[in-house]
């Protein structure tokens, strides 16, 4: 009888569902300035982009806080390094993505107290705006100008409308030599499309 309830109570162990972990769960999505993937293995990457016009243009702004960001999930937070594409430099900080977001860093990036303020004295406040499970990664335009192809196999000879440097984006999804990805500030609905993926500085981006 021992041997038999030992059996069934292993038995209901092994049929029991796994409980997701917080990484698992769905915090990708949109933090106000910042664009977050997170997998179901905790790994994060990101996209910080705030911009203010102040004596530029809206084409063309004064002031901007744009850098990456990658790290690891262990419960609700996470020790992530930021880096804006080309530069060597590294920043650390931490992510933490409980009940009030927020992002510190310990040194802030270049043009980032203009934009966005100070990120080293005092936390960032996050706000998620949308969730976005089918983010995959993230990234920042670096080539002057990107072609928005319809798939990643179009030829060239049409007009196609284009991305500029350091314009940021999630990825959707990635084929050999191209991501699928969409434009993150689009102030006229979604905008997607394959990019060459040499033409963009990736966090990261997984799956097929």
């Amino acid at each position: 009888m021992t041997l038999r309830l030992a059996l069934l109570s292993l038995g209901a162990l092994l049929l029991a569902p796994a409980v997701p972990s917080i990484a698992s769960q769905s915090l990708s999505g949109s933090y106000g300035p910042l664009a977050l993937a997170v997998g179901d293995d905790g790994a994060v990457h990101g996209v910080f982009a705030e911009r203010r016009v102040g004596n530029g243009t809206p084409e063309a702004p004064q002031f901007g806080c744009l850098f990456l960001l990658e790290g690891h999930m262990e419960g609700e937070s996470a020790r992530v390094v930021t880096w804006f594409p080309g530069e060597a430099e590294r920043i650390a900080g931490r992510l933490d993505l409980g009940a009030e977001p927020s992002l510190q860093l310990d040194e802030n990036h270049g043009g980032c107290l203009m934009a966005s303020g100070d990120m080293r004295d005092a936390p960032y406040d996050l706000l998620l705006d949308e969730q976005r499970a089918d983010w995959i990664g993230a990234g920042l335009v670096t080539a002057e100008r990107a072609i928005l192809h319809p798939s990643p196999t179009d030829a060239p000879g049409r007009k196609r409308p284009y991305l500029v440097r350091f314009d940021p984006v999630a990825v959707l999804a990635r084929r050999p030599g191209w991501i699928h990805v969409e434009y993150l500030e689009s102030a006229d609905g979604p905008v997607t499309g394959w990019l060459r993926e040499a033409e963009v500085a990736l966090s990261a981006a997984t799956g097929p």
